[in-house]
């Protein structure tokens, strides 16, 4: 290491150094500065919605045709109805519901826009807004093979108060970023 003020050399660990008596900082504080100073800041979300709401998860996992088949050779209807079927789980979550241009963000949980498949708006006397999603299982090596993919499907149901509001914020997310 150098002095900063007359290039003599010096100890690492200096504070002063001993020819000049020159105050040393570190390295490393400068580096640290001029990194955070070149480097650019993370763009912002635009925020189109902003409530409370009700989450309810339904996620199915849909086994191959492979697993079918096979379950029902070996076990008959049983085995079909035991390793076959499709399986089917419901989680409900109260929170805050929040759209911003780049995903959808509901009780604590991140649904991107590239991940969503279709948003509708389902009933008459209580409106819901339902958002599918799909996606290929990977994990664990399933999903590969002769025997089929499996591959999970996910519903999700959003009520709230506003809910006219909510379908306009996520038309408005999702519309934001194309241009005419």
């Amino acid at each position: 290491m150098f002095c900063n003020h007359c290039g003599k050399e010096i100890q690492s660990d200096s504070a002063f150094c001993p020819h000049c008596g020159g105050k040393q900082g570190t390295s490393e504080n400068s580096q640290i500065e001029s990194t955070t100073s070149s480097s650019k800041p993370e763009a912002k979300e635009k925020v189109y919605y902003r409530g409370e709401g009700e989450l309810i998860i339904k996620t199915t996992k849909h086994h191959g045709a492979g697993r079918k088949v096979g379950s029902w050779l070996l076990g008959g209807p049983i085995g079909y109805a035991v390793l076959g079927r499709d399986s089917k789980r419901t989680t409900k979550a109260k929170g805050s519901l929040v759209v911003t241009d780049k995903a959808l963000y509901c009780a604590g949980n991140q649904y991107p826009f590239d991940k969503i498949l279709a948003t509708t708006i389902v009933g008459t006397m209580k409106k819901k807004i339902n958002v599918t999603l799909d996606k290929d299982v990977g994990a664990g090596g399933r999903g590969t093979g002769v025997a089929g993919s499996d591959r999970i499907s996910v519903e999700i149901e959003i009520s709230t108060h506003d809910i006219d509001g909510l379908f306009r914020g996520l038309e408005q997310a999702r519309m934001g970023g194309v241009s005419f």
